[in-house]
């Protein structure tokens, strides 16, 4: 189980902690608009956060329950190597999974909103637009080394079950027996992108839970180190740079 905070995301701490300085040291309007935006933004940075860490905290409550009901059955029947469950808990741990690669996928975004207040231009307010970008700075290259080593792969997973297919039509949670003992796993595709049940391929490597543990371990090291060098930025003058027309991005009217 990955460590879930105790307090507000670094990057609602960083941006308040500057948004009072400019509020303590700032008698004009010039800051104004940016203050309003650091307080608000980053807090719904926070509530998706927070989903997501209620997500994978009833992932794992469900997991223990679920291992304690087949326990039993390996005991009883030592020469056991898998027994598996099909019930209401097993396919609440796949909506839970579900919903926290959404909430991560929602965070992403905020994520990269926040971050476009360091640059003149407007940046889109979406993760994959912002690293096309062709920028130079410490936050663009910290973004884009994250979509390269596991945004890219969590956006599969988002996109394959949310517009396509679940895992399974018959989804289960299974205690397998190994050389090394038994585990507890949730079936997860190693090809996402395939978008198709029959051609879903299984790997023991790729697990639900500890995916989940390992995408929600890399969005802590995100936000730390995007909060970091903001914070960076601030205190050698060079942010906030965006202090106007940070709302109303990115909205959509229908005729």
């Amino acid at each position: 189980m990955p460590p879930i905070r105790k307090f507000s995301p670094e990057i609602v701490r960083v941006l308040d902690r500057i948004r009072f300085k400019l509020e303590e040291n700032d008698s004009s309007d010039e800051f104004a608009e940016f203050c309003w935006f650091a307080r608000e933004y980053p807090r719904c940075y926070r509530y998706h956060l927070d989903c997501a860490d209620y997500r994978i905290t009833t992932i794992a409550g469900l997991y223990q329950e679920l291992h304690d009901e087949l326990a039993p059955q390996v005991l009883e029947s030592p020469s056991t190597f898998s027994v598996s469950i099909q019930n209401q808990k097993a396919l609440r741990i796949y909506w839970d999974f579900e919903s926290f690669l959404s909430e991560i996928n929602i965070s992403l975004d905020l994520l990269a909103r926040v971050a476009g207040t360091a640059y003149k231009e407007q940046m889109p307010p979406n993760f994959n637009k912002f690293c096309k970008k062709n920028e130079e700075n410490g936050l663009h290259s910290i973004m884009k080394k994250a979509q390269i080593r596991w945004v890219n792969k969590l956006k599969d997973y988002r996109d394959c079950f949310v517009h396509y297919t679940p895992v399974d039509t018959l989804l289960g949670i299974s205690l397998l027996q190994y050389k090394d003992g038994f585990q507890i796993r949730g079936k997860l595709p190693v090809n996402p992108n395939v978008r198709e049940i029959l051609g879903f391929r299984y790997s023991r490597r790729v697990e639900l839970f500890k995916y989940a543990c390992s995408v929600h371990r890399y969005m802590t090291a995100l936000d730390s180190a995007v909060a970091r060098e903001i914070e960076r930025l601030f205190k050698t003058g060079g942010y906030p740079v965006k202090k106007k027309g940070l709302f109303f991005v990115g909205q959509r009217e229908r005729a």
